[in-house]
C-alpha cells in the first residue's frame, strides 16, 4: 500500500512539473517580441480605428496610433499583416500574428479562444438602408424577401443571425473598408448591418452614397480591445 501511494505521489508531481512547464513554455511571447525585435500585428479595416490608405498602403486610425505607442515603448519594430475579421483569431492561433489590432468586440466565444486587452472604446450595432427605402424600424427589414449583409466573421454576423428571425443574413468576406455598406449602395443588397460609428464615418467620407441608418433602438452595445494569443498572460497584463 505504502509503495502504491509513494508512486501515485510522484505521478502527481510529475503531471504538475509538466503542466507548470508547458504553461511556461506557452507565455514567452512578450520575451520572444523583445528578442526579435518586432511585433507582428494583425489589422482589418474599419474606420476610425483601421483605414489602409489606398495611395500609399499605409494603416492609419485609432487602433494602429495606439500600436506605435506599443512598439515605442517595447522598443521594437512593427510588421503590419493584412486580414479580414474572419481571419483573425486563426491568424493568432497558428502564430501568424502576435497581437490583434482590429477594433474586435469582447464576446465570450472569442475568449473561449483568445485573450483580450483592457477595453478602450465601445459601439453599438445599427442598420444602414438606402435613403430612399421605406424600411424604418428592424422589424421593416426582418422579412423573408429581406437580405441583410455583413461582415464575415464579426460579432455583427453573429448577432444579426440572432435577431432577425426571418431575413436572409449574407456574409461578405471582401477586405474592402465597409464592403456591406458598399454591397448595398450597389443594390446588392437591401440593408447593411454594422457598427455604428465606423458606418456613420464612412458615409461622411463618402457622401456619395445615399445610405442611411435605421433610427430604432440601439442594439447589443458592446466593448473594444485588442486580442492575443491564448496563454499569453504576461503580454497580456503588460499591455494592460
Amino acid at each position: 500500500m505504502r509503495f502504491l501511494l509513494t508512486a501515485l505521489v510522484v505521478c502527481l508531481v510529475s503531471v504538475g512539473s509538466l503542466g507548470s512547464s508547458r504553461a511556461q513554455q506557452q507565455d514567452t511571447l512578450l520575451q520572444q517580441i523583445k528578442k526579435n525585435g518586432l511585433i507582428r500585428i494583425c489589422q482589418a479595416p474599419y474606420p476610425p480605428y483601421n483605414v489602409k490608405n489606398p495611395q500609399t498602403g499605409d494603416w492609419e486610425g485609432l487602433n494602429v496610433d495606439l500600436v506605435k505607442e506599443i512598439a515605442a515603448v517595447l522598443s521594437v519594430k512593427i510588421e503590419n499583416i493584412d486580414s479580414s475579421f474572419s481571419t483573425l483569431i486563426p491568424s493568432l492561433l497558428t502564430h501568424k500574428c502576435d497581437l490583434s489590432a482590429a477594433a474586435t468586440y469582447v464576446t465570450p466565444a472569442r475568449a473561449e479562444q483568445v485573450l483580450f486587452t483592457t477595453s478602450y472604446a465601445s459601439d453599438t450595432k445599427v442598420a444602414f438602408v438606402p435613403v430612399d427605402s421605406s424600411f424604418k424600424t428592424y422589424a421593416d427589414i426582418d422579412k423573408s424577401n429581406v437580405t441583410i449583409v455583413t461582415r464575415s466573421g464579426t460579432a455583427e454576423e453573429t448577432f444579426a443571425r440572432h435577431f432577425f428571425k426571418q431575413a436572409k443574413i449574407k456574409p461578405t468576406t471582401s477586405d474592402a473598408t465597409q464592403a456591406h455598406l458598399l454591397d448595398v449602395a450597389a443594390g446588392r443588397s437591401d440593408a447593411a448591418f454594422a457598427g455604428r460609428s465606423g458606418g456613420l464615418l464612412f458615409l461622411k467620407q463618402n457622401p456619395n452614397m445615399k445610405l442611411r441608418v435605421i433610427e430604432d433602438k440601439e442594439l447589443d452595445p458592446s466593448r473594444f480591445a485588442l486580442m492575443l494569443p491564448g496563454g499569453e498572460y504576461q503580454l497580456q497584463q503588460y499591455l494592460n
